[in-house]
């Protein structure tokens, strides 16, 4: 049966994205800090770059508005020459959230594409997860940047989930601020990688538990998840926003996912899915699956 799009509200009452007030109070410090998170064993290993992709990946992504919001504040970044993928999420007046997630994928993008990261590298995680949380931070000064110069963007921000695959080490390594996901197929078992950001976690309790703890371009630095892995042929990563999360719970995620081998289908499935649950949120999905180099492909053909 088609979808019917429903009237618009006001995305100011239609359950906004909102950092917890308790939230602000955190100070900054020079470098942004990142937690390190090893997801997978000997994923923190820094292993030699090799001359040999050890995996390739192939990846598809899709953002829709949702039957409800008037704009699209989520912004989604794929570079598959540099296995780079991004999803980000807005929040603010005054089209601020739709700017901010856009400065977000910009400024990870064009630092990737350039090679240039500024500050200094993190000592705590290998070179290229530290790589992927600078670019981050230069984000968060992007945007906070932005919202100084323009009283009416003050408050803008976004979330943001990160992955960037190395094919040379064999590793993935995920940057996380905020409520999107990053969830990984494997074996037909789903599991979520991240951990929202939220206010609940500082023991905050009703309709505030869900805001937002940390994200992109509100303070003058940002705590940075960085989400090590190891990679297998056949894994599915998918990055998403919480408008998927909110409408379309895990064990159907998964059902998809395990269903639908074409990723591009799958995809348009999890869209449409959280749309015939109300989509009450913009929805962007990114699909990654990891895939054996193609010499290993030759070789078992």
């Amino acid at each position: 049966m088609p979808l019917v799009r429903m009237q618009y509200v006001e995305d100011e009452e239609n359950d906004p994205t909102k950092i917890g007030v308790g939230a602000r109070a955190k100070r900054p410090v020079l470098q942004a800090p990142v937690h390190r998170i090893v997801y997978d064993e000997d994923a923190e290993r820094d292993e030699p770059t090799r001359a040999e992709s050890l995996f390739l990946v192939s990846a598809t992504a899709q953002t829709d508005t949702g039957l409800r919001r008037k704009r699209n504040e989520d912004s989604v970044l794929v570079l598959e020459g540099t296995n780079l993928f991004v999803v980000a999420d807005g929040m603010g007046g005054y089209r601020g959230g739709e700017l901010a997630s856009q400065l977000a994928v910009k400024t990870i993008g064009d630092a990737f594409r350039s090679r240039t990261f500024d500050g200094p590298v993190h000592d705590t995680v290998p070179t290229q997860a530290s790589e992927l949380a600078r670019a981050i931070q230069m984000a968060n000064v992007a945007i906070l940047d932005t919202a100084t110069q323009q009283r009416e963007l003050e408050g803008m921000g976004t979330t943001v989930c990160a992955a960037r695959f190395s094919a040379n080490k064999k590793r993935v390594y995920i940057g996380h601020v905020g409520d999107s996901r990053c969830y990984r197929l494997r074996g037909g078992e789903l599991r979520q990688i991240t951990a929202d950001h939220t206010m609940a976690d500082h023991g905050v309790q009703g309709p505030e538990a869900a805001h937002l703890s940390r994200a992109v371009g509100i303070w003058p630095t940002v705590p940075i998840d960085i989400v090590m892995g190891v990679p297998l042929a056949g894994d599915v990563y998918v990055l998403c926003s919480d408008g998927l999360t909110k409408m379309v719970k895990d064990d159907i995620i998964r059902q998809i996912l395990v269903a639908e081998e074409n990723l591009s289908a799958a995809v348009e499935q999890l869209v449409a899915f959280a749309n015939s649950r109300g989509g009450k949120d913009n929805i962007t999905v990114v699909l990654v699956r990891v895939v054996p180099p193609r010499d290993q492909v030759a070789q078992t053909s």
